[in-house]
């Protein structure tokens, strides 16, 4: 019952902050965040994931929504959300959120409160995803499949490419 009411409440915090966010130009990605659900891992190797990811920028943080906890993967679970759409602070996800990148990854197809929150309340200069998940997440949206990670990042630095100009 109470995770309803969380749940309830990060949806809440979601609409409210949706539209806060404004995309600024990257002219260099230094930092990359990396935001995964299990079920992409469940087809795609973790390694396979951070490999692809870090040709594009210097430093690659990613974080797993997971119920299990897996050693070297930074994680976040269902029970870490909090109350009022925020995440407990000793969480993975808090502090993921307190960092500042200059691209977001929601590197998932099936949108959860949890996940959306996540992509919604971290701080970035652009913001990227699936064109499933809903269009206010992201500033930009690839139409690819999550197992097609080298189309990915291939279209990523094209678009971006082409944003820079």
């Amino acid at each position: 019952m109470f995770q309803k009411l969380k749940i309830s409440s990060a949806k809440k915090y979601i609409e409210n902050s949706i539209y806060d966010h404004r995309p600024k130009a990257v002219r260099q990605i230094d930092k990359l965040g990396v935001i995964l659900d299990e079920k992409v891992l469940s087809e795609i190797a973790y390694d396979q994931l951070k490999k692809a990811f870090s040709s594009l920028g210097n430093k690659v943080e990613m974080i797993l929504f997971s119920e299990k906890t897996e050693e070297g993967v930074l994680s976040f679970k269902r029970s870490d959300l909090g109350w009022k759409g925020v995440f407990k602070s000793e969480s993975a996800a808090a502090k993921f959120q307190q960092e500042q990148f200059d691209v977001l990854v929601n590197y998932f197809e099936t949108p959860q409160p949890e996940l959306i929150l996540l992509g919604v309340s971290t701080s970035a200069k652009i913001k990227v995803g699936f064109s499933q998940q809903d269009k206010k997440l992201n500033d930009l949206q690839i139409n690819v499949s999550a197992t097609e990670v080298g189309l990915f990042i291939k279209e990523l630095k094209k678009y971006l490419a082409i944003i820079n100009q």
